[in-house]
């Protein structure tokens, strides 16, 4: 994979690829001036790259420190609960070009767009808010969590997302 993305232009894989092998992810930093995001994401795709949604065991939703939940999220649940909502957060990153794509083809489409009547949306930048990301043990982007009202992790997707489905599994979640 390495490889590969080396031979993009805008690209320096020693610096700017970081890879996961234990959630079968990786991120990339490039240089836009120089590489574009179709490009990027082309690579990545002939790469065989293809995430999946994971749905979460019950033992495994409940963050494993107990450190209290992060400010800006205890805010986010206060609102859905409030509201009768559940809290779907987006860890992103402004160079992560999945990111972008996930924006553009998915957070963009209309069943995707009504489905989030329903939910609290709260974008959450990796890079201004590590301690979030870390708390929710973020290691790949983009990383979708989906919270309970009662801050319960229920639901947690990785990479990109086909909007359809997504939709789907939006409204399934919050009708559970």
């Amino acid at each position: 994979m390495v490889a590969v993305l080396s031979e993009l232009a805008g690209i320096d894989t020693e610096d700017n690829v970081e890879v996961f092998l234990d959630r079968d992810a990786f991120t990339v930093k490039y240089d836009a001036a120089q590489v574009s995001l179709d490009d990027m994401y082309a690579a990545i795709i002939e790469l065989g790259y293809r995430p999946g949604i994971n749905e979460l065991d019950s033992n495994e939703s409940e963050s494993s420190d107990n450190t209290a939940i992060p400010e800006l999220v205890a805010n986010a649940l206060l609102d859905a609960s409030n509201q009768g909502k559940i809290l779907l957060l987006d860890f992103y990153a402004e160079w992560c070009i999945a990111c972008k794509a996930l924006d553009a083809d998915v957070f963009s489409h209309p069943a995707v767009i009504a489905a989030l009547d329903n939910y609290i949306f709260l974008k959450v930048d990796t890079d201004e808010h590590e301690e979030v990301a870390s708390y929710y043990k973020v290691v790949g982007m983009p990383s979708l969590v989906i919270l309970s009202a009662e801050g319960q992790e229920i639901h947690r997707s990785v990479g990109m997302l086909d909007p359809e489905e997504y939709s789907q599994k939006l409204n399934e979640l919050f009708e559970k």
